[in-house]
């Protein structure tokens, strides 16, 4: 609950880890994530385009830390955390 993110449907507000999971799609089974150094790079990145088009939320991990969290925390209510940039994530 600590832990909020911005996320590609989210705007201006940040949300957390459960509110993610509360509006995840019907049969979706990860949270989808991707890193960068601002929500400017990875919210124009070429990774989430196919999630975009699926409907599928994405966190944006900008700060420094998301990264090594996201590697301790590896899921969330039983849902695996996913970077967006490595497999084919959602297909």
């Amino acid at each position: 609950e600590l832990l909020r993110f911005h996320t590609s449907k989210s705007g201006d507000e940040q949300i957390s880890l459960k509110e993610y999971v509360d509006r995840m799609k019907e049969g979706q089974n990860d949270i989808f994530y991707i890193t960068g150094e601002s929500i400017t790079a990875v919210s124009s990145s070429p990774f989430l385009e196919n999630l975009r088009k699926k409907g599928l939320e994405v966190l944006y991990m900008v700060d420094p830390v998301d990264e090594y969290a996201v590697q301790q925390l590896k899921e969330f209510d039983g849902k695996k955390l996913k970077p967006t940039t490595k497999g084919r994530p959602g297909l």
